[in-house]
């Protein structure tokens, strides 16, 4: 009798008929979170570990089919993580499963090719890319060139150098004291004209401008490097 139910479960195994349980488990769960992870960090171009998975409670059952919804505690990112699946087993019934896993990203990663000094602006011969696991890195690195380039040190940085929000800023583009275009927009003019700037502006940032003709002093934008803007 044993020998005969072996026989039978082999031979569903070689003619692959799925045996697959009607009720969600650890398998599932582990596929349904780093399906999410992954559609929800679309920056993260590199190869996506799971590492380590666990959910509780791990006695309920639910049956394959029924809708939900995840929600994630706080957002995903490369380490520990946190998710919860809300079931909707209809007249009121909403079993919650808790998920948790630590996802690794192993993606390239800008970092300096050769060491710059304080207050260098960083250019594309300045980069090159490594091969990094996101988890051991800090919170605040930089993963697209975009938002690095045009960017200055604010202190001197080694070759090899990971870099990070906290290490670059924004140039000076307009120095206190410094003869300025000044470009003012109406609803159906513009007016060019010169001023000298009363302080120093970085980017989007507005500062005070004397106009070298009326003697108004004004507040712009910085648009660029020696420009500013002033809306009507």
């Amino acid at each position: 009798m044993r020998l005969g139910i072996l026989i039978i479960l082999l031979m569903l195994k070689l003619s692959g008929i799925s045996m697959a349980s009607p009720f969600y488990d650890e398998r599932d769960f582990r596929e349904i979170f780093i399906k999410e992870f992954k559609r929800l960090s679309p920056h993260l171009k590199g190869e996506v570990i799971l590492e380590r998975f666990r959910f509780e409670p791990d006695n309920l059952k639910i049956p394959k089919g029924l809708p939900y919804q995840i929600e994630w505690i706080g957002t995903p990112r490369a380490g520990s993580n946190t998710a919860v699946i809300i079931f909707n087993k209809g007249k009121g019934e909403t079993p919650v499963i808790r998920l948790w896993g630590y996802v690794e990203v192993k993606m390239p990663v800008p970092v300096l090719k050769r060491t710059l000094p304080r207050k260098s602006i960083i250019t594309e011969e300045d980069i090159t890319y490594e091969m990094c696991e996101l988890s051991r890195l800090p919170h605040d690195v930089l993963l697209n060139k975009e938002s690095i380039l045009g960017k200055e040190t604010r202190s001197t940085l080694m070759a090899g150098t990971v870099l990070r929000a906290s290490l670059i800023s924004e140039p000076l583009l307009i120095k206190r004291n410094q003869v300025v275009e000044i470009i003012a927009k109406g609803k159906n003019f513009i007016v060019k004209a010169k001023g000298i700037a009363l302080e120093n502006g970085k980017l989007n940032e507005f500062i005070r401008i004397k106009n070298l003709s009326s003697k108004k002093i004004v507040q712009g934008k910085v648009t660029g490097e020696g420009f500013v803007e002033v809306y009507f």
